[in-house]
């Protein structure tokens, strides 16, 4: 009889040891991945300094022959690399900036990520870096609600049009509250911010969508994930975005690009005709080979979005 339990023993132990290594190798993985990767994006992406001393990290380019400026904003738990695809097909005469929201790369947290103060922050990278130009707004999945939230708040901004690209639907959210949409993208931002502390998103990225993009941004994209305070921060403004008023109506011309991959088609792009609604020159883009995240990473749908952007709001 002792020779079995000995074996089990043996098994149980090995089986420890594993699990043990396991752990320290994926907290390892994580810690030289964020290091590594924080070194990456202060040397690649610049800050502006705020009035309060906070900073904003910044992806900014404008050409001597810039004929309008583009402003990023981005998804739910995204950084501004996301736009990378897109950027590639703008034309030479386009100033761009992609920003990152408070908490999000070389961004300061602050205690208050309400709309008001996400507006500011538009406000003074528009002065900052596309003082005098025609400016177009882009935005995914809430950032497309911020964009065309900004349009409606600034009607006597110098706005060209503006792009919202699978907008997140601020009146859907709030139906869903307590249901198992709801809980389940709660529950799956604080499970990633878990597996981003314990290094195992290294080993297991958040999206197959990486792929699509080059291997710097792919790194780079990895190590932002990487870092447990992009998860915490997305679940603050998950939470602050269910208590959103609807977007307002706006005085310039809107593009709204729909992706129906992997969605209810018909409810999806229902909801989606709706803001359309929010301007008298507004056109829709139905994408049906497209998904949620792949619409702005997938180089066909980069490109259409890239060509809109610079249409000059014609539909």
């Amino acid at each position: 009889m002792g020779v079995p339990m000995v074996a089990t023993m043996s098994m149980e132990r090995k089986v420890a040891v594993g699990v043990a290594g396991l752990c320290v190798g994926s907290c390892v993985a994580g810690a030289r991945t964020r290091f590594l990767g924080a070194r990456r994006r202060r040397a690649a992406f610049s800050t502006m300094t705020r009035a309060d001393g906070g900073a904003v990290e910044v992806d900014h380019r404008r050409p001597s022959g810039a004929e309008f400026g583009v402003m990023f904003f981005n998804g739910l738990g995204l950084p501004h690399e996301q736009w990378a695809r897109v950027r590639e097909h703008l034309p030479e005469n386009a100033a761009c900036v992609g920003y990152n929201r408070p908490g999000h790369g070389l961004s300061s947290p602050l205690p208050d990520i309400g709309l008001e103060e996400q507006f500011r922050i538009v406000d003074e990278l528009r002065r900052h870096y596309l003082d005098g130009l025609p400016l177009v707004l882009a935005g995914h999945s809430i950032g497309g609600y911020m964009a065309a939230a900004y349009a409606a708040s600034r009607p006597d901004a110098d706005l060209s049009h503006v792009v919202m690209v699978d907008p997140t639907i601020i009146a859907d959210l709030q139906a869903s509250l307590g249901l198992m949409p709801d809980r389940w993208t709660r529950q799956r931002l604080l499970m990633e911010c878990l597996w981003a502390a314990s290094g195992l998103n290294v080993l297991r990225p958040m999206t197959p969508v990486r792929e699509l993009y080059t291997e710097d941004v792919k790194d780079s994209l990895t190590a932002y994930h990487a870092r447990p305070r992009v998860w915490a921060t997305a679940y603050r403004e998950y939470m602050a975005a269910r208590t959103y008023p609807p977007a307002g109506r706006m005085a310039v011309p809107l593009h709204v690009v729909t992706a129906l991959k992997g969605t209810r088609g018909v409810a999806h792009r229902a909801s989606q005709e709706r803001m359309l609604e929010l301007s008298d020159r507004s056109s829709h883009h139905v994408r049906e080979d497209a998904d949620h995240l792949g619409v702005v990473a997938e180089e066909t749908h980069a490109k259409t979005i890239a060509e809109l952007i610079a249409s000059g709001g014609r539909a």
